[in-house]
């Protein structure tokens, strides 16, 4: 890596070093540098890379560029690579371009950057070329904002053909590469600084479910964010500056959302704190109605502080200022950390403790001392933030539940989604569907039966109604009942729902009896 690495990594005081084992800097991030941060320029992610370069991005940003995104064309830090494809496909056959151009208009959205949500979060979901199917079998997976364009795989095979994308895509590869170049010191650094201080192993599954990915044909000056089943995805956009800053943030945020999750209940039990937030005007919304949120925003801001290399007065005025703004936690954090780098456990281990400890009359006489900012207009444009797919309660609630069947929280997921059933609203057809998976995880079948029913009510979505389908149909066949299992295999097909694979699951079961004993994909 070079010469030019700093000799420090971790801004421990002395005698206060991690016990997950001590190398040399230079020796780390060699290691590192080779196991965890590979570049991948030519095709989609593998495990264990960071740094991507996603010919499925390239291919739904390319149409949509023909189709009429013009956002942010003409701004200086645009890509020139933005410019060259959309020349190179100039003479593309009319009929094409027009059949891209309907579908964009009909599903373009007013705001900017959820317009071009819907499409980056599409590019992450479906599969490989040429084919652009969504690959996303469980419904939670499988993006609100990604629903009403599912349309857009059929159309990107025809575009991917008649357009020679794949050419092109070979023939730009190269200025991904070098996109992606200057990120990886920056971002080996910042990711492993990260590692050291909450001492979480490079191979850990957390490390390896974190991938940046790189894009130059959209408005540049942006970063797209997405968290899909415990990965999470940086999508960076065609910028002036590196955004190692943001990047660095978003990773802190992945390690310790999912430490809220797996303590979910216990920060609840803190959760009277949030009514002090509600008075601070600068504080965004989403942050006053989510204390989870809250939370682990007001750590991240205290890490990341002391993580900094300056004097511990300017600390200080930078975590007042965070609380100002409404991160109520900060100080608290900030303070407790410094018992947390005396001591031997991780993180991991330490956060029952940080949490644990806080004391809410105490936090409540200290945040009453603190005279909270007002929401300013900014007095120049600042650059556009990490954009997030809105969500309601509901979509969050199912998601949070989501994330605890992936960690096997049974109890924790069955409780929000028996939650979810009971407002009712659309929602309460992925909860049961939830249930259902539950209920087979702890070999229930009758029970298992029950919530995929409900699941397939009328108005829940083909997806839902197509996969509880496929269940029911397995479930009958182990039980011996092939008639009522070949009912299910066809009502799943029955239902509309275009996936490859829902189909290839459904004539499946119609050819053969589910046994069991082949790997299930859906899993």
């Amino acid at each position: 890596m070079g010469s030019g690495l700093p000799e420090r990594v971790l801004p421990y005081p002395p005698g206060a070093l991690p016990t997950l084992g001590i190398v040399t800097v230079r020796t780390l991030w060699a290691f590192c540098a080779a196991a965890t941060l590979a570049l991948v320029p030519r095709s989609a992610a593998q495990p264990g890379d960071q740094l991507v370069a996603d010919e499925r991005l390239f291919v739904v940003m390319t149409a949509i560029n023909l189709a009429g995104y013009d956002e942010g064309l003409s701004a200086e830090a645009d890509s020139p690579v933005r410019k060259a494809v959309r020349r190179d496909l100039e003479s593309m056959d009319p009929g094409m371009r027009s059949r891209l151009r309907t579908f964009y208009e009909q599903h373009e959205r007013a705001d900017p950057d959820h317009n071009l949500s819907q499409y980056i979060s599409f590019a992450l979901m479906c599969g490989e070329a040429p084919f652009f199917d969504l690959k996303a079998e469980v419904p939670t997976d499988l993006p609100t904002d990604v629903r009403p364009i599912r349309g857009l795989s059929s159309l990107l095979r025809e575009f991917y053909e008649v357009a020679d994308v794949e050419g092109l895509w070979q023939r730009y590869a190269g200025a991904y590469e070098d996109a992606m170049l200057r990120y990886q010191e920056p971002l080996i650094e910042s990711v492993f600084e990260t590692n050291g201080y909450l001492r979480i192993p490079a191979s850990s599954p957390e490390v390896r479910s974190f991938r940046v990915y790189f894009d130059l044909l959209a408005a540049p000056g942006s970063i797209n964010m997405r968290s899909y089943g415990g990965d999470v995805k940086i999508v960076v956009h065609s910028s002036s500056e590196v955004r190692g800053e943001e990047i660095r943030a978003a990773y802190l945020l992945h390690l310790l959302d999912r430490m809220s999750i797996r303590h979910a209940e216990l920060v609840a039990r803190k959760e009277q704190l949030s009514r002090m937030a509600i008075y601070a005007p600068a504080l965004d919304e989403s942050y006053k109605s989510n204390f989870q949120l809250l939370l682990t925003k007001s750590l991240a801001h205290a890490v990341q502080t002391r993580m900094r290399y300056e004097a511990e007065d300017r600390k200080l005025a930078r975590i007042a200022d965070h609380a100002r703004h409404g991160f109520i936690l900060a100080p608290y954090f900030f303070e407790k950390l410094a018992e947390y780098e005396a001591q031997p456990e991780t993180f991991r281990k330490y956060y029952e403790t940080l949490v644990g400890d806080i004391n809410v009359r105490q936090e409540m006489a200290r945040i009453q001392q603190v005279k909270f900012a007002e929401r300013q207009a900014p007095a120049r444009p600042r650059p556009r933030q990490a954009a997030r797919p809105q969500v309601s309660e509901t979509e969050r609630l199912l998601s949070t539940a989501e994330g605890l069947l992936q960690l096997n929280e049974l109890s924790r997921a069955r409780e929000i989604y028996q939650r979810v059933v009971l407002q009712g609203g659309s929602g309460r057809f992925q909860a049961s569907y939830g249930l259902g998976r539950i209920a087979l995880d702890e070999a229930d079948p009758d029970l298992a039966l029950e919530h995929f029913a409900a699941a397939t009510e009328d108005g829940g979505d083909t997806r839902i109604q197509a996969m509880s389908h496929i269940y029911m149909g397995r479930i009958q066949d182990l039980l011996g009942n092939r008639e009522l299992a070949l009912g299910h295999y066809q009502s799943a097909l029955d239902t509309g729902d275009t996936s490859p694979v829902i189909r290839a699951f459904g004539e499946q079961g119609l050819a053969e009896p589910f046994t069991g004993v082949e790997e299930d994909e859906e899993e």
